[in-house]
C-alpha cells in the first residue's frame, strides 16, 4: 500500500469538501445579495430618493421606518436560514468527511507500524 497523502490533499480531493464546499459558497452569495442589497437600496433611497421614504404608511409611520426595521427582520431572517442550512446541508457532510479522514489515517498509522522492521536478534554458538 502506497503512502497516503497529507490529511490536506485528501481532504481537498475528497467527494464531501467538494460538495461543502459548493453548498457553502452558493448559500453564502445568496444570503449577502439579499441582505447587503437590501440594505444598500435602503440607503441609496434615503441619499437620492427621501421623498419616497417619507411618505407615510400609516400613523407616523414611514416607508421609511418599516424598511429600516424590515432591514432587522432580514437579518434575523438570514440568520436563521444560515443556521438551518448548517445543520441540514454542512454538517452532516462535515461529520462524513472527519470520519473518512480520521479511519484514513488510523489505517495508514498501523500500515505505518507494520512496515518498522523488526530488530533481528541472532543466536548464540
Amino acid at each position: 500500500m502506497p503512502p497516503a497523502p497529507a490529511a490536506e490533499n485528501r481532504a481537498a480531493s475528497h467527494p464531501d469538501f467538494r460538495s461543502i464546499r459548493g453548498a457553502h459558497r452558493s448559500f453564502g452569495i445568496v444570503a449577502m445579495l439579499i441582505s447587503v442589497g437590501g440594505f444598500l437600496l435602503l440607503v441609496l433611497l434615503s441619499g437620492f430618493a427621501p421623498g419616497v421614504l417619507n411618505r407615510e404608511l400609516f400613523g407616523h409611520v414611514t416607508l421609511g421606518l418599516a424598511g429600516g426595521i424590515g432591514q432587522f427582520v432580514v437579518m434575523a431572517v438570514t440568520a436563521w436560514r444560515y443556521t438551518v442550512h448548517m445543520e441540514r446541508r454542512i454538517d452532516p457532510a462535515v461529520d462524513r468527511l472527519r470520519a473518512d479522514i480520521a479511519r484514513d489515517e488510523a489505517e495508514q498509522a498501523r500500515f505505518q507500524q507494520a512496515r518498522v522492521p523488526q530488530e533481528r536478534r541472532f543466536g548464540s554458538w
